[in-house]
């Protein structure tokens, strides 16, 4: 054992630099979107991919140090609130990434990037757990599956929070007419509602799958059907309304500031199931 690198240690220290990346990529996509500099919209692009390397390498790290016991050998750690939040953050940054490659607004930084460094605060501020064989509920594959589907619709579903509060801002700006400091570096309203509507459509059947796969696992193991619980509840909340958006935006007129703050809404909707599922409910523990 003694020759085994300490990946517990290089996890942790891999989160501890992505959070100040992260920390750096925010503050320099604020100050691009006020001062428009080239420069410093490339250093926050470089500050993000550097985020995002360094979570892929914590998450790699937790998983080989799960691995140490034989048990575990070729689960990945999803299952665990460690594993999922480092993945969630890894899935927001990476995405946010990709999209500021191809657009180049740096606006979205500001909307999104908060919420990766929250996601990053739990392996930041708690010790990484001790080793031990999963339980039979971390070494399900159906488990996993539906947890990488929440988190990729999650991550989704957060970018298309940060490309609405952008276009509302932008929306603001506009009705008022009054002269703001980074009036001209916000997007256009329709390159906002496009993005918006990609996301969700992407984002939308992933969560329904892993929602129909909890549930088959709910009733398998409860013999019960989702909807006594505060995140049951919430992601039924969140089908609804993300449900009732794409049927809109599809067959209605809901466009612009419309489909913002319906996916504002649930966007609070994940939010909240997610803090109020980690203290108040037996079945569902995220924390």
């Amino acid at each position: 054992m003694g020759d085994i690198p300490d990946f517990s240690a290089i996890s942790s220290f891999c989160v501890r630099l992505a959070f100040g990346f992260t920390l750096l990529a925010l503050a320099t996509g604020i100050f691009f979107v006020f001062n428009r500099i080239e420069k410093v919209f490339k250093a926050a692009l470089a500050f993000l991919g550097g985020a995002v390397i360094l979570q892929a390498a914590a998450f790699i790290a937790l998983t080989l140090y799960f691995w140490i016991v034989p048990e575990n050998l070729y689960i990945t750690p999803l299952n665990t609130p460690r594993g999922m939040v480092l993945a969630l953050g890894l899935c927001v940054n990476a995405l946010l990434l990709l999209l500021e490659l191809r657009r180049g607004t740096g606006l979205t930084f500001v909307f999104v990037l908060p919420w990766s460094l929250i996601a990053l605060a739990f392996p930041l501020f708690t010790a990484v757990p001790g080793l031990e064989a999963f339980s039979s509920q971390a070494r399900s594959g159906l488990s996993a599956l539906h947890n990488v589907l929440f988190i990729v619709s999650y991550a989704l579903f957060i970018n298309a929070f940060g490309a609405s509060s952008s276009l509302l801002l932008s929306d603001r700006e506009l009705r008022t007419r009054k002269s703001h400091d980074a009036a001209f570096a916000l997007p256009s309203i329709g390159d906002m509602d496009k993005l918006i509507w990609r996301l969700v459509e992407i984002g939308f059947p992933l969560f329904l799958t892993g929602f129909v796969i909890a549930s088959v696992q709910l009733y398998v193991k409860y013999s019960r059907l989702p909807g006594s619980d505060v995140k049951e509840l919430g992601a039924l909340a969140t089908l609804a309304v993300y449900g009732l958006y794409l049927a809109l935006r599809k067959y209605g007129d809901w466009r612009g500031t419309k489909a913002a703050w319906a996916n504002v809404a649930g966007f609070i909707l994940i939010a909240a199931t997610l803090v109020l599922s980690s203290r108040v409910i037996a079945y569902h523990k995220f924390f």
